[in-house]
């Protein structure tokens, strides 16, 4: 009896491997499969294109979505991404029968020196919307590192300057207006 659903797995196996009815192939392709940033200086951001490339008869709508790694997947020395917010692109793609479409993708790191001198790596996933019992997606790994430099943000010492000058400015007024007032005697 063992022997037998052994026999039956195999077949079913099989059967699920060669015939197409099956299992649908994806024709598309992506590029680049690795984009690396370096030296980006939080508080700016980075872009760059990823083409999908539709080899099929037939338009096909992706899905893109961002996948943060096991640390075992990740390059080494390479961070968990903090907030996969920080990387913006459409989250839907219709590609047109054997063509390719360009998505813009944007990396935009906060203006804060925690984030400083950081690696770190996030995966993008592309996947197409109709879904068989066989379907390929495609991960482009986005190694991202920033400076040791922060650029623009708030710059907390300038804001408390001009603070206190308005303050000063504004006691000084106000006490010179109040000198100045002729005081009337009581009667």
């Amino acid at each position: 009896m063992a022997r037998q659903i052994k026999y039956i797995c195999l077949i079913v196996a099989l059967s699920a491997i060669f015939l197409p009815s099956f299992v649908m192939a994806w024709s598309f392709s992506v590029s680049p499969v690795e984009v690396k940033i370096d030296n980006l200086p939080p508080g700016e951001a980075a872009e760059f294109n990823l083409t999908i490339d539709n080899k099929d008869n037939t338009s096909h709508t992706f899905i893109l979505t961002t996948h943060n790694p096991e640390e075992s997947e990740r390059r080494q020395r390479r961070a968990e991404f903090p907030n996969s917010n920080w990387v913006s692109f459409p989250h839907q793609v219709e590609v047109q029968a054997n063509s390719e479409a360009e998505v813009r993708v944007k990396v935009a790191i906060p203006s804060q020196q925690k984030w400083a001198g950081k690696d770190w790596e996030i995966w993008l996933s592309i996947t197409p919307e109709e879904k068989e019992l066989l379907v390929v997606n495609y991960y482009i790994r986005l190694l991202v590192s920033t400076s040791e430099e922060v650029k623009g943000g708030p710059n907390i010492a300038l804001i408390v300057g001009i603070v206190a000058g308005v303050l000063l400015l504004a006691c000084g007024i106000y006490y010179f207006r109040r000198k100045v007032k002729p005081r009337h005697p009581r009667h």
